[in-house]
């Protein structure tokens, strides 16, 4: 048994994460010693009980086999922390992941490695708004990757936006791989083992738990130059990845919400807390020296004066969704009437219908 075959056995030991498999290794010097300690030995190291020891000394070595045989049938890549492709940057946090999964292609050198996190329940505000910060990462023409959970909401609008930007994107699971192959049976997980990464720490047949979660959200704030919470109320799981950013001495960038707004809690206690205030992608910019061109495209647009019921019905929208029957209470327009000075708007770019007859500014 070679240094990784060890590493990864180890990865696939019950009670064992990347903490106490460091350990582990620390005092054993390598992987493969682990394996030939005596209990007394393993007891020593901090953290390790009787029962990991019995896991380690029980450990079947057949189901080591299986593994590394299912990867490659699968065209999954295994590397460990001591492979020169393994990230630098993720190798620099305190408890870097001993084993990284990886499906799809192989990690690039970026520009920027950006974490977009947020919430599950991501609401219109949230998707225009990652919309304008990768649209703009676009407009500056630099090599941007984008990394994210690839939960519900925030994680996968980020993904959807960077691949339809032209933009490399590495999802970050809190499960095995198993748990999505095959990869082409789902859009979303095609498109970023087509054009990214899935990426996971966990053995492959792992099912998600509650604690996996917050153990995945460190590799993506690792992974990242910096993190950006678009959407997030009090609790949410996407401060746990800000916390996470700190700790690890990442930058931290916050969306502004309403002060009524129970999603936006999370966002704004941030920006309290010191994390840096985004409304576009260049206050991310402003954090690092990266040289950008923007090409200046003509200006077109044609100034469109309103009046009347068309300017004030433009005046009562916003980035946030309203529906027709609260536009039409706050403007007193008969709701008849209303649709049609709706469809005006719409027809001159000006206002978006979304669904369930809700409006925003275009």
């Amino acid at each position: 048994m070679d240094e990784k075959q060890a590493i990864i056995a180890l990865n696939m030991v019950p009670g064992l994460g990347s903490v106490k498999i460091n350990r582990l290794i620390g005092y054993c010097k390598k992987p493969q010693n682990v394996f030939k300690a005596t209990e007394n030995e393993l007891l020593d190291v901090d953290g390790i009980t009787e029962e990991i020891v019995i896991e380690i000394k029980e450990f079947n070595f057949s189901k080591l086999e299986n593994e590394l045989k299912e990867a490659e049938k699968k065209n999954i890549k295994i590397i460990t922390i001591y492979d020169e492709s393994y990230p630098e940057l993720l190798k620099s946090i305190y408890d870097p992941p001993p084993v990284l999964y990886i499906a799809g292609n192989n990690f690039r050198n970026a520009d920027l490695n950006l974490g977009i996190v947020g919430t599950r329940a991501a609401t219109d505000y949230a998707e225009e708004v990652i919309k304008k910060i990768i649209r703009e990462a676009k407009e500056t023409k630099i090599n941007l990757t984008v990394v994210s959970g690839m939960a519900r909401g925030v994680d996968i609008i980020a993904h959807m936006q960077a691949i339809e930007n032209g933009f490399f994107t590495i999802a970050v699971l809190g499960y095995g791989l198993n748990e999505l192959y095959p990869f082409e049976k789902n859009e979303l997980v095609n498109a970023i083992y087509s054009k990214g990464i899935l990426l996971s720490e966990f053995p492959l047949n792992t099912i998600a738990t509650k604690q996996s979660f917050p153990i995945r959200n460190r590799v993506i704030s690792g992974l990242s130059n910096g993190v950006l919470v678009v959407e997030a109320g009090e609790k949410s799981g996407a401060l746990i990845t800000a916390d996470c950013a700190l700790e690890q001495g990442r930058d931290v960038f916050a969306i502004p919400g309403s002060i009524f707004y129970k999603k936006s809690k999370g966002t704004n206690n941030l920006i309290k807390q010191g994390a840096k205030l985004v409304d576009s992608f260049f206050d991310i910019l402003d954090e690092y020296r990266i040289k950008y061109e923007i090409e200046k495209k003509p200006d077109n647009t044609k100034i469109i004066e309103l009046k009347g019921d068309e300017k004030k019905v433009f005046e009562i929208l916003g980035v946030e969704k309203k529906h027709i029957d609260n536009i039409a209470i706050e403007s007193n327009i008969d709701i008849t009437k209303l649709n049609g000075v709706l469809t005006v708007l719409e027809m001159k770019g000006l206002v978006k219908q979304l669904s369930g007859k809700n409006f925003i500014k275009a």
